[in-house]
């Protein structure tokens, strides 16, 4: 049986695929949708509306979930960011094809998925998608910040420390400003300008933990941890 989904990890969902499908696909679906932002982001890329980028998000999870795709999911496709890529970037090219035949009156299965925004692209652009891909890979590495942030919010909630940490947060991910947080600090919390930078050192290497503990959790091997937040700091610089 896969664990809570708090402790779930990718390459658990893999092993468990074919002889625990149940579990399985239930742990990815909560995976998918804690990795929705990245999937919509791919869809807009394409010029879809908001609508119908969600409606093809959902008819995509639909589809991950009917065909159990991590149990026919390939060696190469370990990392679960690429699966999702490459799997929603095939239900695209699918969709596409289909609803197509079918306005030609060519059959196929129809699609409930509006991708008449699409159409004028053609189908070659569709399944290239250079700047898709490039947004789902911005949007996914916001993503595991945003979720370590979030963690690291609810652990300093859990212990008191709510507004302190408000102040000191925007600090995490830009140094600049540093004097005014350290001012505000200084005059909310009587805090000291060197407690204020241990204090800050701590929740920066506990960010840092929050992140690599993220990671993990989605890529099929640990030895891929530190090549996979090389890669998402790149794309966000």
């Amino acid at each position: 049986m896969i664990a809570e989904f708090e402790t779930t990890n990718w390459s658990l969902i893999l092993e468990a695929a074919d002889q625990d499908r149940e579990t399985s696909l239930e742990a990815l679906e909560q995976l998918c949708r804690r990795y929705r932002p990245p999937l919509l982001a791919y869809a807009r890329g394409f010029g879809l509306k908001e609508e119908d980028a969600q409606d093809l998000t959902q008819a995509f999870f639909q589809h991950l979930l009917q065909k159990n795709l991590p149990g026919r999911a390939s060696p190469e496709l370990g990392r679960f960011r690429s699966f999702l890529l490459v799997s929603l970037r095939n239900f695209i090219h699918v969709t596409h094809r289909n609803a197509t035949a079918e306005k030609r009156g060519g059959g196929g299965a129809g699609s409930h998925v509006s991708l008449h925004d699409l159409e004028n692209d053609g189908e070659a652009q569709m399944i290239s998608g250079e700047a898709p891909d490039i947004a789902f890979d911005r949007e996914w590495a916001v993503t595991v910040i945003q979720i370590a942030m979030a963690e690291l919010e609810a652990e300093q909630v859990a212990i008191g420390n709510a507004e302190r940490y408000a102040v000191m947060r925007p600090q995490l991910l830009n140094p600049e400003g540093r004097d005014e947080v350290f001012a505000e600090l200084k005059l909310r919390f009587d805090m000291s300008d060197g407690a204020a930078r241990t204090v800050l050192s701590r929740l920066r290497a506990r960010f840092r933990e929050l992140v690599r503990a993220e990671v993990a959790r989605v890529v099929d091997d640990p030895s891929e941890v530190d090549a996979e937040i090389a890669y998402l700091l790149r794309v966000l610089t």
